[in-house]
């Protein structure tokens, strides 16, 4: 009798085990769901920002890229640029050692003028240094109450000149580089590379 009147108790309380069981059952499957969920959408975020983070690297590296390119182009041009007008002096250094070398060859008759008119710059007396080509012309040309000839130097013609109170430099390597280029390199270099 005692199991028949535990029976109807019994049954009661399995029921409600049944109900929470799968109320459990239940609540641990919706949790998983939404658990599930959670990860699958925490998974795509953190796949799109590494998307993003792998696409912005991309672009950086591109624009890096690009200015590396322009830069190195640049460079390149400016090494082109600088080797050409390098170039460019090398022929003018050329044209006008040349122009030395032909004033230099010229006979005495040729250069008197010349020889005359640096002369005619120099006020006050002085010695005059002569080149060993142009020492007889130098002689014959200058005054001797107003200067003296000295040893000759080691110029290609011409001759310098100096008083206590200053020195001028009529060598016609020196007045080739200092008077004749400043005056003429513009219009040589136009015929030269235009």
């Amino acid at each position: 009798r005692l199991f028949s009147v535990l029976t109807p108790v019994t049954m009661p309380l399995q029921d409600i085990l049944n109900a929470i069981s799968a109320q459990a059952d239940s609540q641990i499957s919706e949790t998983r769901s939404a658990h599930q969920k959670n990860i699958s959408e925490l998974r795509e975020a953190s796949e799109r920002r590494l998307a993003k983070k792998k696409q912005e690297l991309a672009t950086q590296k591109e624009k890096k890229k690009i200015k590396l390119k322009a830069k190195a182009e640049t460079h390149a041009e400016m090494h082109k640029k600088n080797v050409s007008l390098r170039k460019k002096r090398e022929l003018l250094d050329k044209v006008y050692v040349a122009a030395t070398a032909e004033i230099c060859s010229l006979p005495d008759d040729k250069i008197e003028e010349l020889i005359r008119n640096c002369l005619k710059q120099i006020e006050g007396k002085g010695s005059l240094y002569p080149s060993e080509k142009h020492a007889s012309l130098l002689k014959k040309l200058a005054p001797s109450e107003q200067f003296s000839i000295e040893k000759p130097i080691s110029a290609k013609g011409g001759f310098l000149f100096t008083s206590s109170e200053k020195e001028q430099n009529f060598t016609f390597e020196h007045l080739i580089q200092e008077w004749l280029r400043p005056r003429s390199e513009i219009s040589i270099s136009k015929e030269l590379f235009m």
